[in-house]
């Protein structure tokens, strides 16, 4: 439980302490690890910032990331709810990464674009959750986004978090997320 505690007070701090000014937030949600057992819900948020991107030479320009995301499993429904007859599997995990993101626009009006991006960041897992095998992991991610609406977008993403055979084992983990979010600068 103090690591609970330890991790969110982390995440607290780690969001609100940067300039909010120019920032972007991503809420997706999908499916972790679906390539495995786990198959547990992902919810993930992904900050954005503009104020400080990063110009390469050959790379252009790059945009900081920030994520903050949660693993937890339903598949044995929950039990606290009068509906349910099944029990709560535990399985609990997080990621609390910071990484690059290099958006290509893939039509002239800047509707439709590709989004790759690279992070590291520490996963923990609580109870039941999934063992990784190292608390350093690293998550290479692909997007799509279609911006719909004027002041909105739509998309879906694939990413993979491993720890680069770091640690003692990498199970790693597939992940598919999709977003639906208002484009709004803060």
């Amino acid at each position: 439980m103090v690591r609970t505690k330890k991790l969110f007070l982390a995440a607290i701090i780690f969001l609100f302490a940067k300039n909010v000014c120019a920032v972007e937030i991503h809420p997706m949600i999908g499916v972790w690890d679906y390539k495995h057992d786990t198959d547990a819900v992902a919810l993930n948020f992904k900050i954005v910032d503009h104020n400080n991107d990063i110009n390469i030479k050959y790379l252009g320009k790059l945009q900081r990331t920030y994520d903050v995301s949660f693993f937890f499993d339903v598949n044995q429904g929950f039990s606290h709810l009068d509906m349910s007859n099944n029990t709560w599997n535990n399985e609990l995990s997080a990621y609390i990464g910071t990484g690059i993101a290099r958006p290509f626009y893939l039509t002239h009006s800047a509707k439709l674009s590709f989004v790759p991006s690279f992070s590291i960041g520490l996963y923990q897992e609580f109870e039941n959750g999934k063992d990784m095998g190292f608390p350093i992991e690293f998550k290479s991610e692909v997007g799509l986004n279609y911006s719909a609406f004027k002041n909105s977008i739509i998309g879906v993403s694939y990413n993979h978090i491993s720890n680069a055979d770091i640690g003692d084992k990498n199970p790693g983990s597939d992940n598919i997320l999709f977003t639906f979010r208002l484009k709004e600068i803060f």
